[in-house]
Protein backbone atom coordinates (compact mmCIF):
# COMPACT_ATOMS: atom_id res chain seq x y z
CA UNK A 1 0.00 0.00 0.00
CA UNK A 2 1.26 2.94 -0.80
CA UNK A 3 2.54 5.82 1.73
CA UNK A 4 -0.36 8.69 2.03
CA UNK A 5 1.31 10.49 4.45
CA UNK A 6 5.04 11.68 4.99
CA UNK A 7 6.87 9.91 8.04
CA UNK A 8 7.67 12.00 11.13
CA UNK A 9 10.08 9.53 11.68
CA UNK A 10 13.77 9.58 10.04
CA UNK A 11 13.58 6.03 7.48
CA UNK A 12 17.00 5.37 8.96
CA UNK A 13 17.10 5.95 12.75
CA UNK A 14 13.56 6.94 13.33
CA UNK A 15 14.50 10.39 14.77
CA UNK A 16 12.02 13.05 13.84
CA UNK A 17 12.79 13.84 10.40
CA UNK A 18 14.56 17.24 9.65
CA UNK A 19 11.18 18.42 8.40
CA UNK A 20 8.97 17.67 11.50
CA UNK A 21 11.79 19.78 13.41
CA UNK A 22 11.55 22.89 10.95
CA UNK A 23 8.55 23.24 8.66
CA UNK A 24 10.09 25.61 6.51
CA UNK A 25 12.99 23.17 5.71
CA UNK A 26 13.54 23.64 1.60
CA UNK A 27 15.39 20.17 1.24
CA UNK A 28 12.72 17.88 0.22
CA UNK A 29 14.95 14.89 1.87
CA UNK A 30 14.37 16.33 5.06
CA UNK A 31 10.83 14.95 4.68
CA UNK A 32 12.07 11.53 4.75
CA UNK A 33 15.32 11.82 6.64
CA UNK A 34 16.39 13.32 9.85
CA UNK A 35 19.50 16.01 9.87
CA UNK A 36 22.23 13.71 10.86
CA UNK A 37 21.24 11.23 8.47
CA UNK A 38 20.40 13.95 5.89
CA UNK A 39 24.59 15.16 6.62
CA UNK A 40 25.86 11.47 6.53
CA UNK A 41 24.28 11.32 2.88
CA UNK A 42 25.67 14.87 2.17
CA UNK A 43 29.12 14.40 3.36
CA UNK A 44 29.40 10.63 1.69
CA UNK A 45 31.93 10.84 -0.99
CA UNK A 46 30.63 9.18 -4.20
CA UNK A 47 32.58 6.01 -5.40
CA UNK A 48 34.82 6.50 -8.25
CA UNK A 49 34.05 5.67 -12.03
CA UNK A 50 36.96 3.92 -12.02
CA UNK A 51 36.38 1.26 -8.82
CA UNK A 52 33.19 0.69 -10.42
CA UNK A 53 34.17 -0.02 -13.79
CA UNK A 54 36.47 -2.56 -12.40
CA UNK A 55 33.41 -3.87 -10.46
CA UNK A 56 31.51 -3.97 -13.25
CA UNK A 57 34.16 -5.54 -15.69
CA UNK A 58 34.72 -8.57 -13.59
CA UNK A 59 31.30 -9.23 -14.88
CA UNK A 60 31.17 -8.10 -18.55
CA UNK A 61 34.38 -7.93 -19.41
CA UNK A 62 33.74 -7.37 -23.35
CA UNK A 63 30.94 -5.20 -22.85
CA UNK A 64 31.92 -1.02 -23.87
CA UNK A 65 30.41 1.28 -21.71
CA UNK A 66 30.52 5.46 -21.79
CA UNK A 67 30.07 6.19 -18.49
CA UNK A 68 29.56 3.58 -15.11
CA UNK A 69 28.75 5.89 -12.37
CA UNK A 70 26.53 5.68 -8.61
CA UNK A 71 26.24 8.53 -6.31
CA UNK A 72 26.68 6.02 -3.02
CA UNK A 73 28.07 2.94 -1.36
CA UNK A 74 25.53 0.75 0.00
CA UNK A 75 26.55 -0.92 2.81
CA UNK A 76 24.97 -2.75 5.82
CA UNK A 77 23.04 -0.69 8.44
CA UNK A 78 23.27 2.63 6.48
CA UNK A 79 21.21 5.59 5.36
CA UNK A 80 21.70 4.21 1.86
CA UNK A 81 20.18 0.74 2.88
CA UNK A 82 16.91 1.87 4.85
CA UNK A 83 16.22 5.03 1.71
CA UNK A 84 16.73 1.72 -0.56
CA UNK A 85 14.42 -0.64 1.25
CA UNK A 86 12.16 2.15 1.43
CA UNK A 87 11.25 2.99 -1.90
CA UNK A 88 11.70 -0.17 -2.73
CA UNK A 89 9.60 -2.80 -0.24
CA UNK A 90 6.97 0.17 1.79
CA UNK A 91 5.61 1.97 -1.06
CA UNK A 92 7.63 5.19 -1.76
CA UNK A 93 8.33 5.42 -5.10
CA UNK A 94 8.30 9.82 -4.61
CA UNK A 95 11.33 8.86 -1.78
CA UNK A 96 12.62 6.88 -5.43
CA UNK A 97 11.72 10.04 -7.99
CA UNK A 98 12.90 12.75 -5.25
CA UNK A 99 17.04 11.12 -5.10
CA UNK A 100 16.70 10.32 -8.93
CA UNK A 101 16.35 14.45 -8.53
CA UNK A 102 18.94 14.36 -6.41
CA UNK A 103 21.23 12.41 -8.67
CA UNK A 104 20.63 13.48 -11.63
CA UNK A 105 24.32 15.68 -11.76
CA UNK A 106 26.13 12.79 -12.55
CA UNK A 107 23.93 11.69 -15.63
CA UNK A 108 26.23 12.10 -18.86
CA UNK A 109 24.98 15.25 -20.33
CA UNK A 110 24.94 14.05 -23.92
CA UNK A 111 22.39 11.44 -22.52
CA UNK A 112 19.35 11.03 -24.62
CA UNK A 113 17.46 8.13 -23.45
CA UNK A 114 16.96 6.92 -20.19
CA UNK A 115 16.10 2.96 -19.85
CA UNK A 116 15.26 2.02 -16.08
CA UNK A 117 16.30 -1.62 -15.51
CA UNK A 118 12.53 -3.41 -16.23
CA UNK A 119 10.83 -5.71 -13.38
CA UNK A 120 8.80 -8.59 -14.46
CA UNK A 121 5.07 -8.20 -14.88
CA UNK A 122 4.51 -10.80 -11.32
CA UNK A 123 7.12 -8.42 -9.68
CA UNK A 124 5.64 -5.49 -10.89
CA UNK A 125 1.81 -6.37 -10.21
CA UNK A 126 3.36 -7.15 -6.16
CA UNK A 127 4.81 -3.92 -6.06
CA UNK A 128 2.98 -1.74 -7.94
CA UNK A 129 5.29 0.50 -9.36
CA UNK A 130 9.43 -0.27 -11.01
CA UNK A 131 11.66 1.85 -8.66
CA UNK A 132 14.49 2.26 -11.50
CA UNK A 133 11.41 3.73 -13.65
CA UNK A 134 10.87 6.13 -10.31
CA UNK A 135 14.76 6.96 -10.06
CA UNK A 136 14.58 7.31 -13.85
CA UNK A 137 11.56 10.04 -13.67
CA UNK A 138 13.42 11.89 -11.11
CA UNK A 139 16.44 12.14 -13.33
CA UNK A 140 14.70 12.95 -16.15
CA UNK A 141 12.56 15.80 -14.70
CA UNK A 142 15.50 17.38 -13.27
CA UNK A 143 18.20 17.17 -16.81
CA UNK A 144 15.66 16.19 -19.07
CA UNK A 145 16.02 12.95 -21.58
CA UNK A 146 13.07 10.82 -22.49
CA UNK A 147 12.54 7.62 -20.40
CA UNK A 148 12.20 4.52 -22.84
CA UNK A 149 10.77 0.82 -21.68
CA UNK A 150 12.81 -0.54 -24.20
CA UNK A 151 13.42 -3.99 -22.27
CA UNK A 152 10.95 -6.57 -20.64
CA UNK A 153 12.20 -8.96 -18.45
CA UNK A 154 11.01 -12.16 -20.15
CA UNK A 155 10.86 -14.46 -16.37
CA UNK A 156 10.78 -13.59 -12.97
CA UNK A 157 14.40 -14.48 -11.12
CA UNK A 158 14.96 -15.36 -7.49
CA UNK A 159 16.24 -13.17 -5.25
CA UNK A 160 20.48 -12.67 -6.09
CA UNK A 161 21.07 -11.75 -2.38
CA UNK A 162 23.10 -15.39 -1.52
CA UNK A 163 24.42 -16.12 -5.19
CA UNK A 164 28.15 -16.41 -5.82
CA UNK A 165 28.98 -14.13 -8.95
CA UNK A 166 28.94 -17.18 -11.40
CA UNK A 167 25.77 -17.68 -10.13
CA UNK A 168 24.36 -14.52 -10.34
CA UNK A 169 25.59 -14.33 -13.87
CA UNK A 170 23.47 -17.35 -14.90
CA UNK A 171 20.81 -16.45 -12.71
CA UNK A 172 19.92 -13.22 -15.22
CA UNK A 173 20.97 -14.78 -18.08
CA UNK A 174 18.18 -14.89 -21.12
CA UNK A 175 15.97 -12.28 -18.40
CA UNK A 176 15.86 -9.74 -20.87
CA UNK A 177 14.12 -8.68 -24.24
CA UNK A 178 13.97 -5.77 -26.27
CA UNK A 179 10.25 -4.51 -26.25
CA UNK A 180 8.42 -2.63 -28.74
CA UNK A 181 10.08 0.87 -27.91
CA UNK A 182 13.58 -0.06 -28.10
CA UNK A 183 13.17 1.32 -32.17
CA UNK A 184 13.66 4.78 -30.27
CA UNK A 185 17.23 3.92 -28.73
CA UNK A 186 19.27 3.35 -32.24
CA UNK A 187 21.96 5.30 -33.35
CA UNK A 188 21.66 7.38 -29.46
CA UNK A 189 23.61 7.55 -25.97
CA UNK A 190 21.18 5.64 -23.78
CA UNK A 191 21.17 5.88 -20.11
CA UNK A 192 20.71 2.88 -18.21
CA UNK A 193 18.75 3.26 -14.64
CA UNK A 194 18.25 0.90 -11.33
CA UNK A 195 18.76 1.14 -7.92
CA UNK A 196 22.01 -0.85 -6.98
CA UNK A 197 24.77 -2.20 -8.45
CA UNK A 198 26.00 -5.22 -6.25
CA UNK A 199 28.35 -7.36 -8.91
CA UNK A 200 26.90 -5.92 -12.00
CA UNK A 201 25.69 -9.73 -13.52
CA UNK A 202 21.83 -7.93 -14.37
CA UNK A 203 23.01 -4.60 -15.72
CA UNK A 204 25.31 -6.53 -17.99
CA UNK A 205 22.62 -8.61 -18.59
CA UNK A 206 20.84 -5.41 -19.77
CA UNK A 207 23.17 -3.95 -21.53
CA UNK A 208 23.92 -6.66 -23.72
CA UNK A 209 20.41 -7.15 -24.57
CA UNK A 210 20.39 -3.13 -25.29
CA UNK A 211 23.21 -3.44 -27.84
CA UNK A 212 20.62 -5.56 -29.95
CA UNK A 213 19.15 -2.07 -30.65
CA UNK A 214 21.93 -0.94 -31.89
CA UNK A 215 22.41 2.61 -29.72
CA UNK A 216 24.88 4.89 -30.52
CA UNK A 217 26.33 4.13 -26.91
CA UNK A 218 25.34 3.31 -23.58
CA UNK A 219 26.27 4.64 -19.99
CA UNK A 220 25.12 3.20 -16.46
CA UNK A 221 24.04 5.17 -13.41
CA UNK A 222 22.68 3.60 -10.29
CA UNK A 223 21.73 5.16 -6.79
CA UNK A 224 24.14 2.81 -5.15
CA UNK A 225 27.17 0.37 -5.35
CA UNK A 226 27.60 -2.68 -2.89
CA UNK A 227 30.79 -2.39 -1.15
Amino acid sequence: MFHLFLPERCLHCEHPTAHSRNRDAKDKLSRYLCEVCIRILDYQEAPSEASIRDQFYRVASSLEIEHCRSAYSFAAHSPVQSVVHAFKYSGMPRLAAQFGRSIAGLAPRDAQVIVPVPLHRTRMAERGYNQAEALARGIAARRGGSIVRALRRTRPTPTQTHLSIPERIENVRGAFALARPAREIQGKHALIVDDVMTTGSTLASVAETLLEAKPKSISILTLAIAV
